[in-house]
């Protein structure tokens, strides 16, 4: 599993499915985190690192439409499952 401590700033990841840490038993998650990721996964698109924090953990900044609106969140990328680094395609010449 990719460690998310080796993004860099303006890697871009995709979220393909909830994090299977969650899923264990002693993991405590808000619902509001779980609607945040599940949003990110049927988004389908990449969101690049915006910043690395004092810990070296990235963070995403995304913008998400609802309701005929757009709310602007930020998340930090602490897992090391759920999400897979998109490699660039090469220019074709």
């Amino acid at each position: 599993m990719p460690d998310p401590k080796d993004l860099k700033l303006g890697d871009k990841v995709r979220f393909i499915s909830r994090p299977d840490e969650w899923s264990q038993p002693d993991y405590c998650i808000d619902s509001d985190d779980i609607v945040f990721m599940d949003r990110l996964i049927v988004r389908g698109y990449p969101a690049r690192v915006c910043r690395i924090d004092e810990h070296g953990n990235p963070w995403i900044q995304v913008r998400l439409k609802s309701d005929f609106e757009y709310e602007h969140d930020t998340w930090s990328i602490m897992e090391s499952s759920g999400w897979i680094k998109v490699v660039p395609r090469k220019a074709s010449k």
